[in-house]
């Protein structure tokens, strides 16, 4: 923990010069500003508490990094978790036309949820990303330490894998 008030105020100016930025990238992958503030905070705290903050030499980089790391891991975790409520009938039954709709379209983003989950670990990352975070190849490339052409590889990969899954959904609904 540091003694030194010149080393707080540089982590105080840090904090003020970076909170809103980060809590708003986190906000577009999460969707929700609670838990985009609650990853940034932890980070923050994390990165105060460690010893090993003294020797990163662009900690808004390092900072940046974490907090988007810290949100698609949340993300993919509360996806598991949707997943295996869905599976075991936690969901309430919808009664009104309109609900049926809702249901529908609820359907669709679980069957999207479900075939994003199946993506490679990176390819998901990639597409997420892309996605929800609305970064540029050369950003994602830039960010995850690959080559431009790969995160197009993998953007495409992901593209038709959700395709054919969601097809497939459809054609079953259609029919059904």
């Amino acid at each position: 923990m540091p003694d030194n008030l010149e080393e707080l105020t540089r982590f105080e100016e840090l904090f003020r010069r970076n909170y809103p930025l980060l809590c708003q990238r986190v906000q577009r992958i999460t969707r929700d500003l609670s838990v985009a503030e609650d990853i940034v905070q932890e980070v923050f705290v994390s990165y105060w508490n460690s010893e090993q903050r003294l020797s990163i030499q662009a900690p808004e980089a390092y900072l940046y990094k974490a907090v988007i790391n810290k949100a698609l891991n949340a993300v993919s975790i509360q996806k598991r978790r949707s997943v295996l409520a869905i599976q075991y009938g936690a969901q309430q039954p919808l009664t009104t036309s309109s609900a049926d709709q809702a249901l529908q379209l609820e359907e669709l983003q679980q069957q999207l949820d479900l075939a994003l989950a199946t993506l490679p670990p990176m390819c998901r990352k990639v597409f997420l990303l892309s996605r929800y975070e609305e970064m540029s190849h050369q950003e994602i490339a830039d960010f995850l330490g690959i080559s431009p052409n790969t995160v197009d590889n993998h953007i495409k990969k992901a593209l038709s894998i959700l395709r054919q899954a969601l097809l497939n959904w459809l054609l079953l609904f259609l029919v059904s």
